[in-house]
């Protein structure tokens, strides 16, 4: 098992992804009416294209679930590769990535995203 800085990086990534698709799912419902809940929710995330900007981050998050289980003595460097890739797949910018385009305008105009986005960077900092 890694050590806290991993583990507190997930907790803080799954927290952005958790606010990310919950202003997603709002915006996705004015537009096509109400999901069922949260199994409908998952099945629109994996399969509806309104959501495939997000596919990222929650690959990001795979490997960090795989990284953290890795007691390989490779395990450590894959590590500092998935902490270095949340640093740079988790920059806004308006002229960066699709991702880091989109994520952008959801740190501007989605308080719950720039408040998970804060607390991310405060990890990321430690």
């Amino acid at each position: 098992m890694k050590g806290p800085t991993l583990v507190a990086v997930r907790d803080a990534v799954l927290s952005l992804h958790r606010a990310l698709l919950e202003t997603e799912r709002l915006a996705w419902e004015r537009m096509n009416g109400r999901t069922v809940g949260n199994v409908e929710l998952l099945h629109l995330a994996i399969e509806d294209p309104w959501f495939t900007w997000l596919r990222p981050l929650t690959a990001l998050i795979a490997g960090m679930d795989e990284a953290l289980v890795d007691d390989t003595p490779e395990g450590e460097s894959r590590t500092a590769a998935i902490l270095a890739e949340a640093a740079t797949l988790l920059h806004p910018d308006e002229n960066g990535s699709d991702f880091q385009q989109r994520y952008h305008e959801f740190v501007q105009r989605a308080p719950d995203v720039a408040v998970a986005h804060g607390r991310l960077i405060r990890t990321l900092a430690t």
